[in-house]
């Protein structure tokens, strides 16, 4: 992409200079599309490559720029103006902004590499200077300063150019002597060459008195603004400011230009005597002299130089005798770290690591060099060691071509470089002795064997010896028996597996041992570290087998985490189960986990008609179908009662729906237990890791979804956020129920049972509301379940008996003719209870209702089993003349068998049977038959939810006499009836109201 770039710009560029030289009068927009461009060329570069220092770039764009200001007034000044005012603002732009800008950014280039920043090099600096500004005085000054024409600032600003020049001049040479030669680096010279000859050749041509521009002179500014477009662009423009050792080499191409500028004065002096007089005999004698005291200081500086190498010297032979002392690595550490701080100047702030490999790696390319590293670049351990600092130096720790470790020294970049000729030595040095500690080590690790042999030859527990490499170097008699054959030299790793999550008994770790036929004891590992010990060196483990041990307590376990009855898990092995999961789902890149909590509708029913061993055996089943529907990985437990849990994780959770479905399919069929089909409908809720992070969460959670699916009356719900508002409704319902029952705060709704063929009505049904005094009106559904659970749906049934039985007596009194029933609807509990069918009796009795206006409607599941009891209560009660019917009949406990034995009066065909009558044949055929066989049994049959006219032809057609829904009226209050009955009894003009 640069390369590219670079191409275009420099057609570009060469496009606009050939139509500057040949089209003159385009030349002013040419020449500002050239510095233009190159202005943003070098902002791609800058921004393209990210040097390390991106200042200097910028200022060498911003005099660029200021050039091409400067050379545009001046146009202005000359082409338009007319003018040849001197000095002018083109000179005020040029020296002001132009000299400075393009100085500056040169010299922060030249400076921004390897900082060598010391006397040595100021001074060498400085003796280039001075020859080159004394050629500039002789040849360019000097001329100025003796022409009579100009004034006092045109002489300043003559001279200024000049001087000025001899800056730009020498700090190229610095460029071009201590740079790290690159295409950018050759670019940037030429670039500033050309402007300096440029501005030579102009200030030579204006001391001459042609002051025009347009000439050649044009052509070499653009080659200026070209040159260094092109080397922001090149890719090499970074290495201008990145670090860098700097060697020996790279100071010697001083010597040739420090020769030459040393004999300028002499030169000159021998020119003008050969031409003529001398004429600048002062300004040659006092540009000798500076030369000369330059020099003398150099000598000096490089005497003190010496004293310094000397100085350092001095250190490393201490350090190197503090090494030969050394016996630990970490000893060696200290002496490297005391000599760095001594080898560097006084205060200097750096940080010093030494790492040593465990192992030698042989030297290949540059990996033994010495090198400057960008700490934010090296490896996160080491980074963290080394913050505080830019750059490190890294020298390599060899020992006959295999690098052992590094010595890393982070600090400022001038203490770097000064630093790096000491460094490499004390490397060496370290090197060479850690070697010798490891050779030592080794030796001794040997010697030792035997002793230890001895030591541990006749224990009965494993007793093993690991090295810092993790492979085995001893290993006691007794782990042959335990391993099948010998371990020395192996890994531990290979050799010993930790069982997390079980802890061993008597402190130790537990782990499996593998065994050579492929088997596996378990063994309790105890560690201690004895590397600092020279006899020993390694850690020292001891290996106990407790194989026949853990297996008892795992036998126990078992036990105690199993469910008796149907052979599952149990709650406290599903807790810790779940509890295992969410730990593993928090952390990072963990498996995520579900739970699904299950409770099976109606068991309690089934519990309390056929008794416990019915039950009992009906959650046998209803597992076996569970663990069957569930994946091999899940854990399934019986939680209590006919609650029941799964557990699943990692790739089962995105199929949590589809098993949720499949146990309901799984336990849709009925289940055959004590010779009767009796169905088992579950309700599920389900939640994830997602919904919850902990284990309690999700537990609750699912709680909630289960709670949420009974509510619904959904077979299995999926934890959503809005189910908590639910929930705390259902709370709350919870807790004011009792209350209510006292503030008489429920009311009574009556939907009209009617004739199918005439629309009369024959009676009502009473339906219970609930009036909250914050919730408003609370239907059934919500809260009967609740007093199933809580223990109030006898008072609360005996309520509704009670107002119901009132209601019916105002209905026969004030149409007297229509001889109106009442029905209500009693639970197995009510009916269940101790004293129910003299409750009926008395409160009949109380009201003064006959009963036969009275009809209880009961469940199917009331007449599971052979209850004597119960069909006693309902002979009992038909004795009296009440009427009983079976509600909701076909979609609970269906059984044919006991319509011929139960004394009931009728049937109530469920909503979701006539729902379908118009568009299932087989709907149809079924309600047929059902209406039929209550014929043939002498029962009534209501249908109920019957919503629209097409609903009630077909149940005329099929012979059901009596019917109740929305087409007739919805559940009203005792207010809305009347005139409801009115207008219905108006209309056939059958039955007028009392008066």
């Amino acid at each position: 992409m640069t390369r590219r770039v670079a191409w275009a710009y420099a057609i570009c560029a060469l496009l606009l200079a050939a139509c500057y030289v040949l089209v003159p009068a385009a030349g002013l927009l040419c020449f500002a599309g050239i510095v233009l461009s190159t202005v943003a060329a070098i902002g791609y570069g800058i921004a393209r490559h990210r040097p390390r220092r991106r200042l200097p770039w910028a200022l060498w764009a911003a005099g660029s720029f200021a050039l091409a200001v400067g050379t545009a007034t001046g146009v202005v000044q000359t082409e338009v103006l007319h003018s040849d005012a001197f000095p002018s603002i083109t000179d005020a732009v040029s020296l002001g902004a132009t000299f400075p800008l393009l100085l500056l950014g040169l010299l922060r280039l030249s400076r921004s590499g390897a900082r060598t920043r010391d006397w040595a090099t100021a001074i060498d600096s400085l003796i280039f200077t001075a020859g080159a500004g004394l050629l500039a005085w002789v040849f360019l000054i000097d001329p100025y300063l003796s022409d009579p024409g100009l004034d006092a600032a045109q002489k300043a600003v003559s001279v200024a150019y000049p001087l000025c020049d001899v800056l730009l001049l020498a700090i190229m040479a610095r460029l071009a002597l201590e740079a790290r030669r690159c295409w950018s680096v050759a670019l940037l010279l030429t670039s500033g060459a050309v402007l300096l000859i440029s501005d030579v050749v102009f200030s030579l041509r204006r001391l001459e008195g042609d002051w025009n521009l347009g000439s050649f002179i044009d052509l070499g500014w653009i080659v200026f603004y070209v040159a260094g477009g092109l080397a922001a662009l090149h890719p090499s423009m970074v290495q201008l400011t990145e670090p860098r050792v700097v060697g020996t080499t790279l100071l010697k191409p001083r010597r040739a230009a420090l020769g030459i500028a040393s004999l300028v004065a002499p030169g000159i002096l021998f020119a003008e005597a050969l031409s003529g007089p001398v004429n600048n005999g002062l300004v040659i004698s006092v540009g000798s002299a500076t030369l000369v005291a330059l020099s003398l200081s150099r000598v000096w500086l490089a005497a003190r130089s010496v004293g310094h190498t000397l100085a350092r010297e001095r250190e490393l032979r201490r350090a190197c005798e503090a090494l030969l002392s050394a016996t630990e690595v970490s000893a060696v550490d200290r002496v490297v770290r005391g000599a760095i701080g001594s080898l560097l100047r006084a205060g200097t702030a750096h940080r010093t690591v030494l790492q040593v490999h465990e192992r030698g790696v042989p030297e290949s390319g540059d990996s033994a060099a010495m090198g400057m590293h960008y700490v934010s670049q090296l490896p996160a351990g080491l980074a963290r060691d080394l913050a505080g600092f830019e750059l490190a130096l890294r020298c390599a720790l060899s020992i006959g071509g295999v690098r052992i470790g590094e010595l890393w020294v982070a600090g400022d970049e001038r203490a770097l470089v000064e630093l790096q000729e000491s460094a490499r030595v004390l490397a060496g040095q370290a090197a060479s002795m850690i070697d010798h500690i490891k050779l030592n080590g080794e030796i001794t690790r040997r010697n030792s064997e035997a002793y230890f042999r001895t030591l541990v030859l006749n224990a009965t527990d494993v007793i093993l010896i690991v090295g810092d490499d993790d492979r085995i170097g001893y290993a006691s008699p007794s782990a042959r028996q335990l391993f099948g054959g010998n371990v020395v030299g192996g890994s531990i790793q290979e050799l010993l597996l930790p069982v997390t999550g079980e802890p061993a008994v008597d402190g130790g770790e537990l782990h499996l041992a593998r065994r050579g036929d492929g088997t596996s004891a378990e063994v309790e590992v105890t560690v201690r570290d004895l590397t600092g010990e020279p006899t020993v060196a390694g850690r020292v483990l001891t290996l106990h087998d407790v194989t026949d041990r853990r297996r008892l307590e795992r036998e126990l376990l078992d036990r105690a985490y199993r469910d008796q009855l149907t052979g599952l898990g149990n709650r406290l092995r599903f807790q810790d189960g779940v509890h295992a999961a969410t730990a593993e789902a928090a952390r990072e890149g963990g498996a995520p986990a579900a739970v699904l909590l299950i409770d099976i509708d109606g068991f309690r029913t089934v519990n309390d008609t056929m008794g416990q061993d019915v039950g009992d055996e009906l959650l046998r089943a209803f597992a076996g179908r569970l663990a069957a529907a569930c994946p091999g990985a899940a854990t399934v437990a019986r939680l209590g009662g006919d609650e029941f849990g799964v557990l699943v994780t990692g790739d089962e959770v995105d199929r949590v729906e589809e098993l949720a479905q499949r146990i309901l399919d799984e336990s849709g069929a009925p289940f055959v237990v004590a010779g009767s089909a009796v169905t088992a409908q579950p309700s599920i809720g389900v939640a994830t890791t997602d919904d919850a992070a902990d284990a309690a969460h999700l537990l609750a959670t699912a709680d909630v979804a289960l709670n949420s699916a009974k509510a619904t009356g959904n077979r299995w719900r999926r934890y959503e956020p809005a189910m908590d508002a639910r929930t705390m409704r259902r709370m709350r319902l919870r807790t004011d129920l009792d209350q209510a029952l006292a503030d008489d705060a429920f009311v009574l709704h009556y939907q009209p049972i009617v004739d199918l063929r005439s629309g009369l009505p024959r009676g009502f049904e009473a339906l219970v509301r609930w009036q909250h005094p914050a919730l408003g009106l609370v239907p059934p559904l919500e809260f009967i379940e609740i007093a199933e659970e809580c223990g109030l749906i006898v008072p609360l049934g005996d309520w509704v008996m009670r107002h119901a039985i009132a209601a019916a007596v105002r209905f026969r009194e004030r149409y007297p003719s229509a001889e109106l029933g009442m029905s209500v609807n009693v639970s197995v509990r009510q009916f269940r209870s101790p004293g129910f069918v003299q409750r009926v009796l008395t409160e009949l009795a109380r009201a003064g209702l006959e009963s036969g206006a009275l009809t209880i409607e009961i469940t199917e599941s009331l007449l599971l089993g052979d209850d004597e009891r119960i069909n006693a209560d309902l002979a009992a009660l038909r004795a009296a003349g009440i009427r009983v019917s079976i509600d909701d009949f076909g979609t609970g406990y269906s059984s044919l068998s006991y319509l011929h034995r139960v004394p009931v009066d009728g049937l109530k065909l469920d909503k979701s049977f006539v729902d379908t009558i118009a568009t299932s044949r087989r709907q149809h055929d079924l309600v047929h038959g059902i209406v039929q066989l209550a014929r043939t049994l002498d029962l009534d049959v209501v249908a109920e939810g019957i919503e629209t006219a097409t609903h009630r032809q077909l149940l005329i057609e099929l012979g059901c006499g009596y019917g109740q829904g929305y087409l007739f009226t919805r559940p009203l209050p005792y207010a809305d009836l009347p005139p409801w009955l009115d207008a219905a009894y108006v209309a056939a003009a059958q039955v007028q109201p009392a008066a």
